[in-house]
């Protein structure tokens, strides 16, 4: 196989030359978390009172159908996500992106309970689960030394949505039916980034990683072990062990140290977001200052996802990852026991950092614990794995609702998983990796 001529690569000698060079990669992975938004929980759950009223469901159901459709999706994701370990990043990326703006027009026309849970799988398929796996990937590969940094700054796409989407979608519930925002919104991303996806992934200087193409050469060039690496667990490019998903699944530390990190900040992020409105009805807030609160939910989603970034970069993701989970108890502790005027901001600045710490730390531990050869094929473990939590979580909350439970028991419950999920990923991480039989 024959590499495409690619840039000498230097190490970047700060975050703004880093910017500088790197913006249209940046950009590319900004852009795609953004246009993520339309399969992300907190995006569709804003039209969650109009769709229940036009459907007849209550809390519990809606969230058992969105649970279903979520589940589905997370199953799907097995395979579809192993695509990213064939297909060019460019090709892949535009074939996503297709593929979210038909399921966007496709939900604009639900008008029943099987319609309904079609639309919301295709939405999370495409847009919370390949949106993210391609942009995340990509950039796994193709940065190492500014890995944590490249991952944070693409991730300030999700945030920025989070920022404008809710309190747009509340001012453009005013003018315009529901329907019509679902089918205006994918035009408006398919015009604007589809057609400069090719000129945003072209090769730059500092993307030190290799990528796709460098991997798949170099695990395919004819040597002596070239037969026996083609079908084993763990294979060595350039001295770093690259693991099949076969090999991950038998290490204690994925079972015990990261299936945790993946699945709580899934689990309440989706279900509270799922739930926000009934969540502003218990601490007697208006939707009105309820969503005005995401500008600094946003702002905070940011900071905790640059400072992961640089903390990634400088101490590895093995020593930061476990203390994400922090914000997440100290966010329900803050909404539970804080009165509405101070309590409410508070919830939302803290869920802004549990929000933006943990996907930078999360994505690169898993390139420095498994190697990025075979990267589409591990997170397609993990992402199922955090869709599957995001589609328990407004099912079992919902149901919680529905029994009358308020703030204590949704709150103590996930304050509990934030806590077990750190004291878990302290413990194991630090575990060298063991010896796998090929």
């Amino acid at each position: 196989m024959t590499l495409p001529p690619q840039p000498a690569f230097h190490s970047p000698a700060s975050t703004r030359d880093f910017i500088a060079v790197e913006w249209r990669f940046l950009l590319f992975g900004m852009a795609m978390a953004f246009c993520s938004s339309l399969g992300q929980t907190f995006f569709i759950s804003l039209y969650s009172g109009h769709i229940r009223a036009e459907l007849a469901l209550s809390h519990g159901e809606f969230g058992t159908y969105y649970a279903i459709a979520t589940t589905c999706s997370a199953i799907s994701l097995l395979w579809v996500g192993k695509l990213a370990d064939t297909v060019r990043v460019e090709k892949l990326a535009l074939l996503v992106l297709s593929s979210l703006c038909l399921s966007a027009m496709l939900f604009s026309q639900v008008f029943s309970v099987v319609t309904l849970v079609l639309g919301i799988y295709m939405l999370r398929l495409c847009g919370q689960g390949m949106m993210t796996h391609v942009y995340s990937t990509a950039m796994a590969r193709r940065y190492i030394a500014a890995r944590g940094r490249a991952l944070s700054i693409a991730q300030m796409g999700i945030s920025f949505a989070e920022s404008i989407g809710p309190i747009s979608v509340v001012a453009l519930l005013t003018i315009f039916d529901w329907r019509q925002i679902w089918l205006f919104l994918p035009i408006c991303l398919a015009l604007t980034l589809g057609p400069n996806i090719r000129s945003l992934t072209r090769r730059t200087r500092y993307q030190d990683g290799g990528g796709l193409e460098a991997l798949q050469a170099k695990s395919t060039t004819p040597n002596d072990g070239a037969e026996k690496q083609a079908t084993a667990a763990i294979i060595m490019i350039d001295g770093v062990a690259h693991w099949r998903r076969r090999a991950m699944l038998r290490d204690r530390r994925f079972w015990f140290g990261l299936l945790g990190l993946f699945t709580v900040p899934n689990f309440s992020i989706t279900g509270l977001l799922f739930h926000q409105i009934h969540l502003a009805e218990l601490k007697d807030v208006s939707m009105e200052s309820w969503t005005a609160n995401y500008v600094l939910y946003a702002g905070f989603a940011i900071l905790g996802t640059l400072l992961s970034g640089q903390l990634v970069d400088r101490f590895t993701a093995r020593r930061v990852a476990a203390h994400t989970m922090l914000p997440t108890a100290l966010a329900c502790a803050a909404l539970w026991f804080g009165n509405s005027s101070l309590g409410v901001p508070i919830f939302f600045a803290l869920f802004g950092l549990a929000s933006g710490m943990p996907f930078s730390a999360l994505t690169a531990i898993t390139a420095e614990l498994y190697g990025t050869r075979f990267i589409g094929e591990i997170k397609s473990v993990f992402l199922p794995v955090g869709v599957f939590a995001s589609a328990l979580s407004p099912m079992m909350m919902g149901v919680m609702i529905d029994l009358g439970h308020g703030l204590p028991t949704l709150m103590g419950l996930n304050i509990i998983l934030a806590v077990i999920a750190q004291i878990c990923a302290i413990l194991f991480l630090r575990l060298a990796a063991p010896q796998i039989s090929q």
